[in-house]
């Protein structure tokens, strides 16, 4: 966390508190309220409007991925690591729970290359996101059936 600390133009407390909680879940996605129940349980004070300010900030200098939920009321957010430094990918959101999958398999390449050569269209698929359900919130769906 130190290195983004040094990337990043302001090293404020709050942006600390903030990618310590994203950090510290970089297999999630967080909106801004987990991240504030997140620093509550962790005894650190912060208001919410702080959190949505340095939030954009960190989505804005690249720090962090920003990704809507299906209905589009929710943003979530990931801290950019080590195993995301490739963003030329799709990603999966579940619209249950917000979790995101870095969709990075090896046949994109051929699925890009068919919409290209196939449909004369260019994908950017940085922010491309396909909504659906996860394993453990399709089961849950299962099991209330």
């Amino acid at each position: 966390m130190r290195n983004i600390l040094r990337v990043s133009r302001y090293k404020t407390k709050n942006r600390e508190y903030i990618l310590d909680a994203l950090s510290n879940n970089l297999n999630t996605t967080l909106s801004a309220d987990n991240i504030l129940d997140y620093l509550k349980s962790n005894n650190k004070e912060i208001n919410i409007t702080t959190i949505y300010r340095n939030l954009e900030k960190l989505a804005n200098e690249n720090l962090v991925l920003k990704f809507p939920s299906a209905d589009g009321n929710k943003t979530f957010y990931q801290l950019k690591g080590h195993d995301f430094t490739h963003e030329d990918h799709l990603h999966l959101q579940c619209t249950n729970c917000g979790k995101v999958i870095h969709l990075d398999c090896d046949f994109m390449q051929s699925f890009v290359d068919h919409v290209k050569d196939d449909h004369q269209f260019d994908l950017t698929c940085c922010n491309s996101i396909l909504f659906g359900l996860c394993d453990k919130c399709k089961k849950k769906n299962i099991n209330k059936k």
